[in-house]
């Protein structure tokens, strides 16, 4: 059952599955930790504890519109929350948007991070980065310098609104105002800046790391590419860029590791998520215990 605590001024949802080795798994994309549950399970029945928890700005957790860096929110929050959990250290996973935050938190609190494990790479593709960008940040940030909050608001709903505003008033409907009562410059501004943050560089498949950053992540890792082709969402090719750049890596790629099973994957994405690589996940972290 989800709890909520309030850390640092912001609710902050989580749950807690089984008992055993320490694992934080966030979904991908900007998703809720419901989007977690069936990878959750299949730990638990091997012997984890599983955190999954709702980043600021997502799902059921509160409104924290402040920073440069909508990662560097993640990571702290998820900082805090370790320590509220006695989690820490801990087994850090995620896949797509939770690989970028997994590997974001791992740069900035190597000492709580166990092992990680990375899952799906975005792509670097600059024309599916720019649509993602500005779905997600940029158009909002227009339309409320120009027409006010409520504008903001409204031009929500894009396929590339990662946010997905509307799903979160539904959840929590008290939201809405919370944003209608922002002012809209600071608002704009800020989404800007997180945009910048992760995009200024062109590294976004690297949650805006430069290598040298990557470099002292000296935490061992496994690495999943997706299973998309070079040209969608999760190509092959920025898992192994990103493999290379961190000094203790152990590469998977799925579609040959998973060539037996690869069509059943690929039919229940996504009810399944990142479940079928559990196995795998599980074999990873018993090898450095």
């Amino acid at each position: 059952m989800a709890e909520i605590v309030n850390l640092n001024g912001c609710d902050i949802r989580f749950e807690i599955h089984g008992s055993g080795i320490p694992i934080v798994y966030t979904p991908g994309g900007f998703w809720p930790l419901e989007q977690g549950r069936t990878v959750a399970e299949r730990l638990k029945a091997l012997g984890y504890n599983v955190l999954l928890w709702d980043r600021p700005n997502t799902g059921e957790s509160g409104l924290l519109f402040q920073g440069e860096n909508l990662l560097r929110i993640w990571a702290d929050q998820l900082h805090e929350l370790l320590r509220h959990t006695g989690h820490s250290p801990a087994f850090i996973s995620g896949g797509s948007g939770g690989y970028l935050a997994s590997l974001y938190f791992a740069y900035l609190y190597p000492a709580e991070v166990k092992g990680l494990i990375l899952i799906s790479p975005p792509t670097d593709n600059r024309e599916i980065l720019d649509s993602i960008t500005k779905g997600t940040f940029l158009e909002r940030a227009e339309a409320a310098e120009q027409r006010g909050m409520s504008a903001a608001i409204e031009a929500a709903g894009d396929m590339w609104d990662f946010f997905d505003w509307h799903g979160q008033f539904q959840r929590l409907p008290h939201k809405r105002g919370q944003l209608l009562a922002m002012d809209p410059m600071a608002f704009a501004r800020t989404m800007r800046a997180w945009a910048h943050s992760l995009m200024g560089g062109g590294r976004a498949h690297f949650a805006g790391l430069t290598d040298e950053q990557l470099a002292t992540i000296d935490i061992p890792a496994i690495v999943f590419s997706g299973l998309d082709e070079i040209d969608g969402l999760h190509p092959q090719h920025t898992a192994e860029a990103l493999h290379a750049r961190l000094p203790k890596s152990t590469l998977v790629i799925t579609r040959e590791y998973y060539a037996g099973t690869l069509e059943q994957m690929l039919r229940e994405s996504e009810e399944q998520g990142d479940a079928p690589l559990v196995g795998r996940m599980d074999e990873f972290v018993r090898s450095i215990l």
